[in-house]
């Protein structure tokens, strides 16, 4: 095994005070999920779900507000290909190989974090409800949409904060991923393809693979594998406590 990866390894199993942080995130979002799928299996709507639906329902021109958000996110979208396509490229080609291998691994992570649909058959908002404006139909719980824009774009944002060394890059990226995110849930609730419970437990797993995704690419950073950046997230010297 290359020396580097070795350390990157030894980095990433150790019990830092970082690692200790990611894996309990992760551990807390996977746990929340194994509860939401036993709350939720017999396909309950909560009477505050179906409030808050009618709410975000009434904004005006919601179609055309939260179109880019489903387009950004809907990861079986020809259009979203050249999207990846550009992020993994750039990843590489500035030689931020595992940067961009990571990118890729968002994919099949996205797949298994889908696996409460295999369990639960829970309703979507109902087609011609008066009340409601929905698409009927089952496999609400959980949002791929939701989950995918904290994994995936959360990461992106997550690197380009990490190796911008401008102030206002870091702060409007930010932003922008906040508001791509908060678009994104309340999009799918507010054309009735989801309920929130269904949107507010995807973010809480996205937020759980991207502290794995966090994790591995600190590890490996922080042994300068693979030509990442120059400096690492967590200095070696600091990786144990």
């Amino acid at each position: 095994m290359d020396s580097k990866l070795g350390a990157a390894v030894r980095l990433a199993v150790v019990p830092s005070r970082r690692n200790r942080l990611l894996w309990a995130c992760s551990m807390v979002a996977f746990g929340f999920q194994a509860m939401s799928v036993l709350v939720l299996e017999d396909g309950h709507i909560f009477e505050w779900e179906v409030h808050t639906t009618r709410i975000l329902q009434r904004i005006p021109a919601r179609y055309e507000v939260f179109d880019l958000a489903f387009w950004l996110t809907n990861t079986i979208a020809w259009e979203f290909i050249p999207i990846f396509g550009a992020a993994f490229g750039v990843a590489w080609l500035l030689n931020h190989r595992d940067a961009a291998l990571l990118l890729l691994l968002s994919f099949p992570l996205h797949v298994f974090a889908q696996w409460p649909k295999a369990v639960i058959d829970r309703p979507r908002p109902p087609a011609g409800d008066h009340a409601i404006e929905g698409v009927g139909g089952f496999q609400s719980f959980p949002s791929g949409h939701a989950e995918f824009v904290i994994t995936f774009w959360g990461f992106l944002a997550y690197l380009v904060v990490t190796h911008s060394r401008s102030t206002h890059v870091r702060l409007a990226v930010t932003m922008a991923w906040t508001v791509l995110a908060l678009a994104t849930g309340v999009g799918r609730i507010a054309i009735g393809r989801h309920w929130p419970m269904d949107v507010l437990v995807s973010y809480i797993v996205g937020f759980g693979l991207l502290s794995g995704l966090i994790w591995l690419y600190s590890a490996v950073r922080a042994t300068g594998h693979s030509g990442l950046a120059e400096r690492a997230i967590v200095p070696p010297a600091d990786a144990v406590d």
